[in-house]
């Protein structure tokens, strides 16, 4: 089973993501290496605001995806995931829709898995993520899993409180993201250079 490290600046981007639009459900890519296909270890450098608006299944999404894999490839990096934020309170799971995406992405990187943002965590300095494996029994799902038996870790383990700080300090401002672009070309949702650690 593989491990996983998300750094901070990719653990903000889908923190402020999801911040700055609270009563939808907001979708991104992971990018990050796979470390050692042997053990599978995997590291999550950036992440990659998709969506806002148009969550399941769509032209936009399957087009954003495209743009973010190219993106991911000039950086040297691959796609290893996807997040979602749901817009209701409680909900930590993973669309179908986004489901759907990250089968795809799975094609391409086995190590591939979908970070759920939990929203009741937010605000409480915690880290706000579920991760969410593919399951190994039929039906092929995404199950949820804690962040211990996912071997996943925090490269910083302060990333909650500082995503929390940036948050308040009005960050969630500068995200931009597909659907954004596709209503103003001058939205750099690709690196969103103005959101640093």
């Amino acid at each position: 089973m593989p491990s996983y490290s998300l750094s901070p600046l990719a653990y903000l981007k889908l923190v402020l993501h999801a911040a700055a639009y609270p009563s939808s459900t907001v979708v991104g890519v992971l990018l990050g290496t796979v470390d050692d296909r042997s053990t599978g270890a995997v590291t999550v450098s950036d992440a990659v605001p998709l969506l806002h608006h148009w969550s399941e299944l769509s032209p936009a999404m399957e087009a954003g995806l495209a743009l973010a894999e190219t993106f991911a490839k000039q950086q040297g990096a691959v796609l290893v995931g996807l997040y979602v934020a749901n817009e209701r309170l409680g909900d930590v799971r993973v669309p179908h829709g986004v489901q759907r995406a990250a089968d795809a992405v799975r094609s391409q990187c086995a190590e591939a898995l979908v970070l759920v943002v939990d929203n009741d965590k937010l605000a409480s300095g915690e880290p706000a993520i579920i991760p969410h494996l593919p399951s190994s029994k039929p039906p092929a799902s995404w199950q949820p899993s804690s962040l211990s038996s996912a071997k996943l870790t925090l490269a910083d383990p302060a990333s909650p409180t500082k995503a929390l700080a940036a948050v308040r300090e009005g960050q969630h401002r500068l995200v931009g993201d597909f659907d954004a672009h596709l209503e103003d070309v001058t939205v750099d949702w690709l690196r969103n250079a103005r959101i640093s650690v």
